[in-house]
């Protein structure tokens, strides 16, 4: 039976739509939510669940009715991103809880159930096993080319978008091919287009102000990178331009940026390497913190996007055009430390805190070890402990624990700056406590608190480290996150 002529290319089409919508939106709903571990573990359990349902459900449609729901479901997705956005920032407002709930198992559902009614319902109206690979052949071409279509458009804020909702419209066009319907999908598309810049920035600006508490709130730049959700906002009220990324602050409060200058600078001014090390480029703050006290600053960061996004909008901060003995690879940091030669006397991590196994990948013994093998014999890793240390600080302990580890001599430095501290770690440290505290006073900080090796190990105590065969601490720091920050509605 062969109800529609274009079975094949409707099929092509879903999978397009499928990984454009599982890329895209899934990490567009992940940072509405502050994707944490846990958050995107949820979204994406909750997406392949609504596709199991629509398998499920398959058997129950006409082709009447299944062209009707093709109607309504793409009534629905024109209003993608922005529609979710605006609903989550009021409800959010109201019970942060009942937001939470309702973008992690209602809207996945409606996302994704739809597309897995095509291929078991075109394979029952075709006579069952004979055409599987035929049709599913389609659907896994369609797939792939989802798959080089998000990779590739990733920059272009509109291109993600714009891709699905004509693969969307294509797929309808085809299920119901009549003239009055392609006008209808025709000018949706249009209306699409020429307000999607509008609905963009101010769809995201209700996100910061209601959900995030931005009094007021500019977009920047909103792209999906291949590897997350990139925002670059500025305040409304006080000017600063922050980075976000999958929903999180990256870059942004005076704190941070204070702490930046410990992180980077002081180790710099004291060492002064010939060949220094910046991992995580962000706000490109780091590099010019370390550059004029260097020789040569190699900068690894593993997202193309964030450092496009920091040229364009923190140019006040980096200070680039004045910067000439640096340059950047784009790659995963762990992949760059383990194919090169270079050997560094200064290495900066300048990463986010371990929220995602991934980033806690870079808190690891593991990765400590590898840095530690491209440092010179008095090379020194200078790395945030993400949070204050103290006995009850967990975070900062656990990154701690790790570094205390790996390396011989070790100086945890807590400035008086509140929720932060780092830790210098080496073979054989080039300075002791006296020089830490006189860099301090030369930054204009006369309270700090520093921890050697020995004193820091009576606070870590017994805390395990994150290492390859301990993964545990990224998804329960992730899981406290999800009950502060979307069900009792604390502050993060």
């Amino acid at each position: 039976m062969k109800p529609i002529n274009h079975q094949l290319a409707i099929l092509f089409l879903a999978g397009i739509c499928l990984m454009l919508l599982q890329f895209f939106m899934v990490r567009e709903i992940s940072a509405i939510l502050r994707g944490t571990e846990i958050v995107i573990l949820l979204v994406t359990i909750s997406y392949f669940t609504g596709y199991s349902v629509g398998y499920a459900l398959s058997g129950r449609f006409s082709l009447a009715g299944l062209r009707l729901l093709a109607v309504v479901f793409w009534m629905l997705h024109i209003t993608l991103p922005f529609s979710l956005r605006y609903f989550s920032a009021m409800l959010h407002e109201k019970s942060p809880g009942w937001s939470f709930a309702f973008i992690i198992f209602f809207a996945m559902f409606l996302l994704s159930s739809f597309y897995s009614l095509l291929l078991p319902w075109f394979i029952d109206k075709d006579g069952g096993g004979n055409s599987l690979a035929r049709l599913y052949g389609a659907e896994l071409a369609g797939a792939m080319t989802g798959a080089v279509g998000a990779m590739t458009l990733g920059t272009y804020p509109m291109a993600q978008p714009l891709l699905y909702q004509v693969s969307l419209a294509g797929l309808v066009f085809m299920l119901w091919p009549r003239k009055v319907m392609a006008a209808a999908l025709a000018m949706g598309l249009v209306v699409y287009l020429v307000a999607f810049q509008t609905l963009e920035r101010g769809s995201l600006a209700v996100h910061y102000v209601k959900g995030l508490h931005f009094q007021q709130a500019e977009p920047l730049l909103s792209v999906n990178s291949p590897y997350q959700k990139v925002d670059f906002i500025r305040s409304g009220m006080t000017g600063k331009t922050y980075i976000f990324l999958d929903g999180n602050m990256n870059f942004g409060s005076t704190s941070l940026e204070h702490f930046n200058t410990f992180l980077s600078r002081l180790p710099a001014t004291i060492i002064r390497p010939e060949n220094a090390l910046v991992i995580g480029a962000g706000s490109l703050q780091s590099l010019r913190n370390v550059a004029p006290h260097s020789g040569h600053v190699d900068v690894v960061e593993i997202d193309g996007a964030v450092v496009e996004g920091s040229r364009r909008f923190l140019a006040e901060i980096n200070r680039l055009d004045t910067i000439s003995n640096w340059s950047l690879t784009i790659q995963d940091a762990k992949n760059y430390l383990g194919s090169t030669d270079k050997k560094y006397d200064l290495i900066v991590v300048d990463v986010p805190a371990p929220l995602s196994v991934q980033l806690g990948l870079l808190h690891s013994v593991e990765f400590y070890t590898l840095a530690k093998s491209r440092l010179t014999p008095k090379g020194a890793l200078s790395v945030s402990l993400s949070g204050s240390f103290s006995e009850k600080a967990s975070t900062p302990k656990t990154v701690a624990a790790a570094a205390l580890a790996v390396f011989e001599e070790v100086f945890l430095v807590a400035p008086d700056i509140p929720g932060r501290s780092f830790v210098l770690a080496a073979r054989s440290l080039p300075f002791g406590r006296e020089d830490i505290e006189r860099a301090s006073l030369e930054l204009g900080h006369k309270n700090i608190a520093t921890y050697d090796r020995a004193e820091a190990k009576l606070i870590v105590g017994d805390t395990p480290p994150i290492s390859l065969d301990n993964l545990s601490y990224p998804v329960r720091r992730s899981l406290r996150l999800v009950v502060r920050r979307h069900i009792t509605g604390e502050a993060p």
